[in-house]
C-alpha cells in the first residue's frame, strides 16, 4: 500500500511539474514579439529618439515644428506617451493598423502608451500588453479620455490630451504580474495532475481485481475475511 501511494505521489509531481513548465513556456512564448515589417521597425527606431515619429506620408498631418513641440512636452512631463503619425497602408507587413500599433508597443523600451495618428478615421491609442490606463488613479481627471480626439489638427489635439493626462497615466495589470504567472502554472499543474493520479489509482485497482484481490487495498472489517 505504501508503494502504491508512492507511485501516485511521483505521478502527481511529475505531471504537475510538467504542466507548470508547459504553462510557463506558453507565457514566455506569448511575450515574444510578433514578426513586423520594415515600416514598423523604422517607426520604432524613430520613437526611441524623442517618442514622436512622423513618416514622410504623415508630414501633412503634423509639421516638423509641431513634432518638436510635442516631443518637448512629452520629455518635460516624463510621460510614457509615444506618438506615431503616418498614413494607413495595406502593404506594410501587417493586416490591420491596430496590429501595427501592437507590434510597435512590443518593441518599445519599457511600458508605454502609443497614439497611432492616421487622421479622423483609423487612429488608435493603446498600451503595452499587461498595462492599462489608470483611470481610477486620484490624479486622473474624469473629463480626460483614454485617447485623444482624432477630430481636428494633430498639432492641437495631441498637446491638449498629453497635458491633461497625469504624469504617470498607465499602470500594470495585477493579473499580468509574476505572481499571477506562477499561479497560472500551479493551477495548470493541478488541473492536469489530479486526473492523472485518479487514472493511476483506477489502474492499480483493476490490477488488484484481476489478481483476485479487492479493488481498494484496505483490510477487511473485523469478523470478516
Amino acid at each position: 500500500m505504501r508503494a502504491e501511494r508512492l507511485v501516485c505521489a511521483v505521478a502527481a509531481l511529475a505531471l504537475g511539474g510538467g504542466a507548470a513548465a508547459w504553462a510557463e513556456q506558453r507565457l514566455d512564448r506569448s511575450a515574444e514579439p510578433t514578426p513586423a515589417g520594415d515600416r514598423v521597425l523604422e517607426a520604432v527606431e524613430g520613437l526611441r529618439d524623442d517618442q514622436v515619429h512622423v513618416t514622410d506620408d504623415g508630414r501633412a498631418m503634423l509639421g516638423e515644428e509641431d513634432e518638436r513641440r510635442i516631443a518637448a512636452l512629452i520629455a518635460e512631463r516624463g510621460s510614457p506617451v509615444h506618438v506615431l503619425v503616418w498614413r494607413d497602408s495595406w502593404f506594410a507587413g501587417h493586416d490591420h493598423y491596430i496590429q501595427a500599433a501592437e507590434q510597435v508597443l512590443e518593441r518599445l523600451d519599457g511600458p508605454a502608451a502609443l497614439v497611432l495618428w492616421q487622421g479622423p478615421d483609423g487612429s488608435y491609442t493603446g498600451t503595452t500588453q499587461g498595462w492599462t490606463f489608470d483611470r481610477y488613479s486620484g490624479d486622473w481627471d474624469d473629463d480626460v479620455e483614454e485617447e485623444p480626439s482624432y477630430l481636428g489638427d494633430a498639432s492641437r489635439r495631441l498637446p491638449e490630451w498629453i497635458t491633461a493626462l497625469p504624469d504617470d497615466p498607465i499602470t500594470r495589470l495585477s493579473s499580468d504580474s509574476g505572481a499571477g504567472s506562477t499561479a497560472s502554472g500551479i493551477t495548470a499543474g493541478v488541473l492536469l495532475g489530479v486526473p492523472a493520479v485518479l487514472g493511476v489509482w483506477l489502474l492499480l485497482g483493476i490490477v488488484r481485481v484481476a489478481t483476485g484481490r479487492r479493488f481498494r487495498n484496505r483490510p477487511l472489517p473485523a469478523g470478516r475475511g
